[in-house]
This record gives C-alpha cells, structure tokens and sequence, in this order.
C-alpha cells in the first residue's frame, strides 16, 4: 500500500499539532507483519515504511514493533508502537495517509 507517513513523535517527545504542520512527511509502502525480532527475543507486529528502488526494499523510517491500528478513517489511519533508535525504545504513533 502506497502512503504517506509523519510521525508524531521525536525520541518519544509528542510534537505540538502546530509544531506538526512543519514536520516532515514520509513516502514510500506500508507494511504490517508478525516477525521474529531477535532484539525482543519474541515474535511482534512490526509496521515498516519502505521505498522499493529497482525491487530492493529499503527503511524509510524506523520500524514500529509491537504496532496496533488505533483508527482507520477512510484513506487515513493512525498506527501505535515503539521504535529502536540506537540501543534505546522510544513511543512513536504514525499518522498514515494513502496516496
């Protein structure tokens, strides 16, 4: 599914929504999936951002494991999560709009 992303959130610090206006946006596809995440040592949802240049898959963004679909409202969504920057987790919610 090809969307646009901006997260809401930067190292776990919620952005003001006039703050948000200015925040970048995201494209690229959405992908939800259960994987192995070694790190956890468990199984998660993981919801990725990827460009697909020449059929290889690259991150836009970094992953949100444990992510739940907290509202779907026609072309737009909003995905909940946690995502590893470096050794740390930080929240990160994702509003999600398909293009």
């Amino acid at each position: 599914m090809k969307v646009e992303v901006q997260p809401i959130y930067e190292k776990g610090k919620s952005a003001r929504a006039r703050e948000r206006v200015a925040m970048a946006k995201y494209r690229g596809i959405l992908r939800v999936r259960e994987e192995r995440v070694h790190e956890l040592g468990r199984i998660a949802t993981v919801a990725a951002l990827l460009s697909a240049v020449e059929g290889t898959e690259t991150p836009v963004l970094p992953e949100l494991h444990d992510a739940c679909l907290v509202y779907v409202n026609g072309a737009q969504l909003r995905i909940r999560g946690f995502e590893r920057v470096g050794d740390a987790n930080y929240g990160q919610t994702w509003d999600v709009k398909a293009v």
